[in-house]
């Protein structure tokens, strides 16, 4: 075994732990100086790992901002994490296996994320510091998501749908109380179309994993059309696999974002939550700073009704974090021609920050485009607005009751509130 490593100032690994962990630069040198006084690498890594800073990273899947990433990986950086992992220096042989073994600093990094010294840390258990020679740090592959399958009433019907069991949309739907959302979005269709939707065009903007499309097909099941626009390539396997596993396959799958233009634009994706996923501008005004970032199509919905030869429009869901009105307006043509009816989600947070709009501007003009705007009272049932004393209260209730998030039916006429049960 050839002779160890030189000794490497801690204040270089603490460099590196700012950089693996938290995925950015240090404020300064002072701070740095700060946790270099512990003179414990493993304890520097343990307070790293178990921050609220380095949990929010863990949760967002270990985003990195700055240039360090870009630097190619050099004996320094691999002397750093060893001590980090092991408060010892590796061998020169331990440091030339790494640099054949690791090419970028993106491999290297994500290696010692999954290493079994940092993933013990995670779980706030430290194990013993190493008495003898450390393994070479080798990469631990990433576990494969395990698919979990539950069942779902909607309108008395049974259906069973598979996610992903760690993912949190997921884990809310199968733990959480029922989303009264999708009960909602069942009832109005079926008041709308009481004949089960014949001929109808249904179109679900922010499909999912399909619990709101089986919704939709679910209170209209004689419908012609039922197309599923999905932009996350995560979740098209699960979405194509439970429209066809419930008998839907008629229903189209189109993994495209829709909004008030074509082309393409960046996804932030949610590490962790599949629902929070929006569009960079020009589209949506959600920041890149520490996201996980994907090139997706975007389109307008009027053009996608055109080349699929479909010349009408009767039912318009959108969830789309904040960007529901850029879809609205890629489907303008449609809305003037077809007055179709919109159940479009509207959420405080995504209006702010996704959107970068007023909320009540957004009440407004939704407000003035359509002939009706209707919420859900306190007991669930629709409640039509008729004045600017509405909308204010749609605000504050949606503000102090709901989460900051609830859902608004956009339409032409009242008639199936008549058929409301």
């Amino acid at each position: 075994m050839s002779s160890s490593a030189p000794p490497l100032p801690i204040t270089e690994s603490v460099r590196w732990a700012y950089r693996f962990v938290l995925g950015r630069e240090p404020e300064n040198e002072n701070v740095i100086g700060h946790w270099a006084s512990l003179g414990d690498g493993r304890a520097v890594l343990a307070h790293f790992v178990q921050s609220p800073e380095g949990i929010a990273r863990c949760d967002a899947g270990f985003p990195t901002w700055g240039d360090w990433s870009h630097a190619p990986l050099d004996a320094t950086i691999v002397a750093a994490a060893h001590l980090l992992r092991f408060n010892t220096m590796p061998t020169t042989d331990e440091i030339a296996q790494a640099l054949t073994l690791h090419g970028t600093i993106a491999s290297f990094r994500d290696a010692f994320l999954n290493s079994a010294e940092v993933m013990a840390m995670s779980e706030i258990v430290l194990p013993p510091a190493a008495t003898s020679t450390p393994p070479t740090l080798t990469p631990t592959p990433t576990p494969t998501p395990t698919p979990q399958e539950h069942g779902f009433a909607i309108l008395g019907q049974s259906f069973t749908l598979r996610g992903e069991g760690q993912e949190e949309y997921w884990r809310g739907l199968v733990e959480g109380p029922p989303d009264p959302s999708v009960e909602r979005l069942a009832r109005l269709i079926r008041a709308a179309f009481p004949d089960g939707g014949a001929g109808r065009v249904l179109v679900d903007a922010g499909a999912n994993i399909g619990l709101t499309s089986l919704a939709m097909a679910a209170a209209a099941p004689y419908h012609a059309e039922l197309l599923c626009f999905e932009p996350d390539e995560r979740s098209i396997p699960l979405l194509r696999h439970n429209l066809a596993a419930n008998r839907l396959e008629r229903a189209q799958v189109l993994q495209m974002a829709l909004a008030e233009r074509d082309g393409t634009a960046r996804l932030r994706r949610g590490a962790s939550n599949t629902a929070t996923s929006s569009l960079l501008e020009p589209y949506g005004r959600a920041q890149e700073t520490g996201a996980i970032l994907v090139d997706v199509a975007v389109r307008r919905l009027d053009g996608v009704l055109t080349e699929l030869g479909l010349d009408r429009l009767d039912f318009l869901k959108i969830d789309v974090e904040g960007a529901e009105t850029t879809v609205m307006l890629g489907a303008a043509e449609a809305i003037t021609r077809d007055r179709p009816i919109i159940f479009a989600e509207f959420n405080l947070w995504t209006q702010m920050t996704t959107g970068g709009r007023n909320p009540i501007e957004v009440l407004e003009e939704w407000r003035a485009a359509f002939n009706h705007m209707v919420v859900f009272d306190h007991q669930g049932r629709p409640l039509p607005i008729r004045d600017h004393d509405g909308l204010l209260w749609i605000l504050h209730t949606v503000m102090t009751e709901r989460g900051c998030v609830d859902d608004l039916i956009l339409c032409d006429r009242l008639d199936w509130m008549e058929r409301w049960t």
